[in-house]
């Protein structure tokens, strides 16, 4: 496999997709995920929509996820440690294959989340 280039990815010509896992969010692609052959996904996902309520509980088939809270907040209930408030330059490390929801978030709500692989299967889950 040949060796990734450095690159920039800039925010000021940067697009922003509906098209992602929920659609009441906006999708920034970091350009990680071509870089890295598909390895590692690091994308920016900001609210698109006010909050309507429990976004479902649900859970990742990958080997690592992180959440980095850029701005805004977010209530969440994970299964191995219950329900958390995240603010604002909080970070969620969430093991593999935990169960969780988000329950509610704020208008300005916007994190940073890195994945490996970069593409993974979401399961529904009942409670």
């Amino acid at each position: 496999m040949e060796a990734a280039k450095s690159f920039i990815s800039s925010s000021k010509t940067a697009g922003w997709r509906r098209d992602g896992l929920r659609p009441y969010f906006a999708y920034r692609d970091l350009g990680i995920q071509k870089a890295t052959g598909g390895a590692v996904l690091a994308h920016i996902i900001r609210a698109a929509e006010p909050c309507a309520g429990p976004m479902g509980y649900h859970s990742h088939d990958l080997d690592f996820q992180m959440v980095y809270m850029i701005r805004g907040w977010a209530r969440v209930d994970l299964a191995d440690i219950g329900e958390v408030r995240l603010e604002s330059g909080d970070v969620l490390y969430q093991a593999p294959g935990v169960k969780h929801e988000v329950l509610e978030h704020s208008d300005d709500w916007e994190v940073m989340e890195i994945t490996l692989p970069a593409e993974f299967k979401t399961q529904d889950e009942s409670r």
